[in-house]
């Protein structure tokens, strides 16, 4: 009889106060500012015969005029922030929630700090934390448009490397590419490119705009290798031509060799016992009678003249040309 009742406290204690501990941790719990209070669940079920949790009337007050706001006893002040920003058209991190003499944080509780129902507090506009906020929405807007624009060109660029392969391909292959298609190319990468440095970015957006502008110097590369790959084969064909012409056909002189050569031929100027009279800038001509076979006396002094002149000055040399 001793040793039954010894035992049955001994089996049984420590599991009773495992269940109370457990039941003690999920009841209590630590605040930031050290305070011990029941813990609260936003989906557990209100305790069985317990009152739910109450609504209370607070009226705030911004620019001399009261607005009564219902809202949950133990509800945050950023709740009351958001309320109040439906009445009152400020943003929420634009205002200032002043309670006894005190702002208080959007993280505070209600209850926590003494709010009860028809209590009174002020709001105010916050002028510092709207300028923050304006300066992170324009550079959120601003990070935004350059990513924007980042993405743009790299769909650019993706359609220009897609082509840029395709030739690549081709002339792998040992196919020939159009000279014009290089150069069309190799301008809508640097367009690109202009883009690309344009775009004023930060942080992420900034590393996305350098692996643009490497991809696209990475295309404009592998073009001047096609074309370089390209006059390479050009010249190998045509000297392969010019080693292929018959040997026995004597090459062909230019046209001016040819020229001075029929220039060449120039007839041989008589030889006269005289000496010779200097040359003048004008030729004397002989004149013929065309219509009567012998010439008449009274012309023969001055045909005599003529002849004397014409044998005793050379005779102007012509150039002919032979047909």
């Amino acid at each position: 009889m001793m040793r039954g009742k010894d035992q049955r406290p001994a089996a049984f204690s420590p599991m009773r106060e495992s269940v109370a501990a457990a039941v003690q941790e999920e009841v209590w719990e630590v605040r930031p500012s050290g305070m011990l209070v029941q813990k609260r669940t936003p989906d557990s079920d209100p305790p069985p015969g317990g009152a739910p949790v109450p609504t209370i009337r607070v009226k705030v007050k911004y620019a001399g005029v009261y607005h009564e706001v219902y809202i949950n006893s133990q509800a945050s002040f950023g709740e009351l922030k958001k309320l109040m920003s439906e009445k009152t058209g400020l943003h929420p991190d634009d205002q200032k929630v002043v309670y006894k003499d005190r702002e208080r944080d959007s993280k505070a509780f209600l209850d926590m700090v003494g709010v009860k129902d028809r209590s009174k507090m002020t709001l105010l506009e916050d002028p510092t934390a709207q300028a923050k906020r304006l300066i992170e929405e324009r550079r959120n807007a601003k990070a935004q448009r350059a990513a924007k624009a980042v993405s743009r060109v790299s769909l650019d660029v993706d359609k220009l490397a897609s082509k840029v392969s395709a030739l690549e391909t081709i002339v792998s292959k040992g196919g020939k590419v159009v000279e014009a298609d290089l150069v069309t190319l190799t301008e809508a990468l640097m367009s690109e490119l202009l883009k690309l440095d344009a775009i004023v970015a930060e942080g992420d957006v900034k590393d996305q705009r350098r692996i643009q502008e490497k991809r696209v110097q990475k295309n404009v590369e592998t073009l001047d290798a096609i074309r370089a790959k390209t006059a390479k084969r050009n010249n190998t064909s045509a000297a392969t031509a010019n080693k292929a012409r018959a040997p026995h056909l004597p090459p062909r002189p230019p046209p001016a060799q040819q020229h001075q050569q029929r220039r060449q031929f120039q007839p041989a100027a008589p030889t006269t016992a005289t000496a010779p009279a200097p040359q003048t800038a004008t030729a004397s001509w002989d004149t013929f009678d065309l219509l009567s076979s012998a010439p008449s006396s009274s012309s023969s002094a001055p045909v005599s003249t003529m002849a004397l002149a014409t044998t005793t000055s050379p005779s102007p040399r012509f150039e002919w040309e032979l047909f």
